[in-house]
């Protein structure tokens, strides 16, 4: 089967909502011409939505090394890499104990490659408070919510954040708090 009717065939499925085919289909066309790098590009996208990062970051480093003047290909190879990097401080935040420090560091690459990675911003907000940094992690925190004012996630956290930061205030100040919170 020549590559144009695989392609087709995934923007079927794609119509269908059938990711999973239609990445298969992707794959199929990239197998037929390996040289063309729109396939590697739409495969990786799909690719991509279904979850598969790893494939579809190949996929698209491989539509940039053979159209490497493709400004979208390059866009496209910078936001994976964004999302691989956030995905790493998520499993470096996540571990017994975290380790926020590396992850900072992740993050703030990731922020370079997309300058509209909210969650970068959130979980780089985390990282901070978790090494101790509470300026940093609530700037980090209205930082995610600037890019994206709906961030649910971002706005309870620095709710919540706040709200500590005022009983904590409260409990310094007023001695009496202390033996009636026991």
């Amino acid at each position: 089967m020549e590559g144009e009717s695989c392609v087709q065939a995934a923007y079927e499925a794609l119509l269908q909502g059938d990711f999973e085919a239609a990445a298969i289909w992707f794959v199929r066309a990239v197998e037929a011409e390996p040289d063309n790098p729109s396939y590697y590009f739409r495969g990786s996208v799909t690719l991509a939505r279904s979850g598969k990062l790893g494939q579809a970051l190949r996929y698209a480093k491989r539509a940039v090394e053979l159209a490497p003047e493709e400004t979208s290909y390059a866009l496209q190879l910078r936001l994976l890499q964004a999302r691989e990097k956030i995905a790493e401080a998520e499993r470096l935040l996540a571990l017994t104990p975290p380790k926020p420090e590396p992850a900072i560091e992740l993050l703030a690459e990731a922020f370079r490659l997309d300058p509209l990675a909210a969650k970068a911003k959130l979980l780089l907000g985390i990282a901070h408070r978790m090494s101790g940094d509470e300026r940093r992690a609530r700037e980090a925190l209205r930082e995610a919510l600037a890019l994206n004012p709906q961030y649910e996630e971002a706005n309870k956290l620095l709710r919540e954040w706040q709200a500590e930061q005022r009983w904590l205030f409260e409990w310094k100040r007023d001695p009496t708090n202390r033996t009636r919170d026991r």
